[in-house]
């Protein structure tokens, strides 16, 4: 992975980069070479030119235009924006209507407390394996109150749509 520029001393950032890529032309015809050997070679030979060399990289680098200004920015850092559109996807679809419970999490919700007091080791999956255990063992009877329940929920909801639609 390429090291990220560093800036020189003196604010030469940009005549340091103009500085490497005119190296980095002129050996791409000789032979390729991994950006370790360029590095090594431009810093030698940066150290054995004149300052008057120097200075025509600082001029170039002073009429150098780029192509994004950094006053110009406006909006948010790099990346940030694909995230803000992944947060509104994920809230749009928290905004559609939920189903009504099914009996058995009806169930749940009212056993698993108590459970969850008398087992504090357990995991949540042991738990749920435990209250499926403990539904199926359930009669019929105890099993109809919380279907009651349901169905109750499922008109309500019926009920909710029918005046929205209306």
């Amino acid at each position: 992975m390429a090291q990220p520029a560093r800036k020189l001393r003196g604010g030469k950032h940009i005549a340091h980069l103009l500085f490497y890529i005119t190296i980095k032309k002129a050996k791409a015809s000789q032979e390729p070479a991994t950006s370790r050997g360029i590095s090594k070679k431009r810093s030698e030979i940066r150290k054995t030119t004149s300052r008057k060399e120097r200075k025509k990289y600082e001029e170039m680098a002073k009429h150098h235009k780029p192509k994004h200004p950094k006053g110009r920015r406006s909006g948010p850092p790099r990346g940030a924006r694909k995230r803000q559109r992944r947060r509104q996807r994920k809230r749009v679809s928290f905004i559609t209507a939920k189903q009504p419970l099914p009996p058995f999490f009806l169930f749940m919700a009212q056993h698993r407390p108590g459970l969850r007091k008398s087992n504090p080791h357990w995991t949540a999956v042991e738990t749920v394996k435990k209250l499926g255990k403990i539904w199926h063992k359930q009669p019929e009877d105890d099993k109809e109150m919380y279907k009651e329940q349901a169905a109750q929920l499922r008109r309500k909801k019926q009920k909710r749509k029918a005046q929205v639609r209306a």
